[in-house]
């Protein structure tokens, strides 16, 4: 069984590291270069990276530093070379020990439900599935979305109740992107409830 560990991202790696970034996320689901190294800069989100002996594996940048106590992964890729291998869950269990003093970790995933081929709807509802089985519930009966990509919000529960955590959903992720995006942008978040 290898052992993992986890280390902080330069930011000297960044350029790197956006490389992947560009290559694994949509245009949309990321901030352009020079937003997110202020954001790492100033903390307001720290990138982590999983390393077995010398080598990278895998990467996330989470949005950990706001003080409502609720950890947004906002991006989360294993590199191309080791995806398939149990990686991607090796970095979620490190991760959830991370934050293991956190009120919950949410994350954001596209909807299978808008997919344009079988290959997307094949890989939306595997991102799901992935989730569920680390312990994350979708967070029902929102609309939600980022930049204008519309999204489903899953939660890992870890001091609060599931039931806290749906009923508060709203006001979590606004304080969380307020964080991210200031009051310029934060119209670009949108969340509503379905009636």
């Amino acid at each position: 069984m290898p052992k993992y560990t986890v280390r902080t991202m330069k930011l000297s790696e960044l350029k790197g590291f956006y490389q992947h970034i560009k290559k694994d996320f949509l245009p949309g689901e990321y901030a352009p270069y020079a937003v997110l190294y202020q954001q790492l800069q100033n903390g307001v989100q720290e990138g982590l990276v999983l390393c077995d002996r010398s080598r990278d594996l895998a990467y996330a940048i989470c949005a950990a530093g706001n003080e409502n106590g609720y950890v947004l992964i906002s991006l989360l890729a294993v590199l191309e070379d080791y995806r398939g291998q149990g990686i991607g869950t090796a970095f979620m269990k490190k991760l959830h020990e991370i934050y293991r003093h956190k009120q919950a970790i949410i994350v954001e995933v596209e909807k299978p439900e808008l997919s344009e081929t079988p290959e997307e709807l094949d890989d939306r509802n595997g991102r799901i599935a992935f989730y569920e089985r680390l312990g994350y519930h979708l967070i029902p009966g929102i609309d939600y979305s980022i930049w204008d990509v519309p999204m489903h919000l899953m939660a890992l529960p870890i001091s609060i109740s599931e039931e806290i955590i749906d009923q508060k959903i709203g006001e979590i992720m606004h304080r969380v992107y307020l964080g991210l995006m200031g009051e310029q942008f934060i119209h670009k978040m949108q969340l509503s409830v379905k009636e």
